[in-house]
């Protein structure tokens, strides 16, 4: 159970950003592991090609778990990303949008989600969404 809350809460974050934005999201495949390491924005995007390229174990979140997810995320606020040490980085995923691939990562426990493809960050905006994200995501947990 705590593997799968590790895996899946990551990955329905991730899908909920694109979502939340007006993405069109096809699917979504979270990498299970991350390597240990110090990573940039550039090597956290490298990565998440890598690891697509290699082939690396992933998870794909589909069907209601993807609704909740987007439900969950209309607290996120994007921003523009710029290039920076992640030291709290804990995901990086490959999503299709449209039939094209977009690298993502997650960092700070949730609250920032990172489209390195369209260098765009988002952030939970405050902390009455952060306990809505934290409720819709354990109600699915549960269900």
């Amino acid at each position: 159970m705590a593997q799968w809350l590790r895996t899946v809460l990551p990955a329905l974050a991730l899908v909920a950003a694109l979502r939340a934005h007006a993405q069109r999201l096809d699917s979504l495949h979270v990498f299970k592991r991350l390597p240990e390491g110090h990573y940039t924005s550039a090597s956290a995007n490298a990565l998440a090609w890598q690891l697509l390229r290699g082939h690396a174990p992933f998870t794909t979140v589909t069907g209601d778990r993807m609704a909740t997810a987007r439900e969950a995320m209309t607290g996120y606020l994007p921003a523009r990303h710029t290039f920076r040490n992640l030291p709290t980085l804990t995901h990086v995923a490959i999503a299709w949008s449209g039939g094209r691939p977009v690298a993502l990562g997650v960092a700070d426990d949730l609250d920032l989600i990172i489209n390195f493809t369209a260098r765009t960050e988002y952030r939970i905006s405050g902390m009455t969404d952060r306990i809505k994200v934290r409720a819709l995501l354990a109600r699915m947990v549960v269900e």
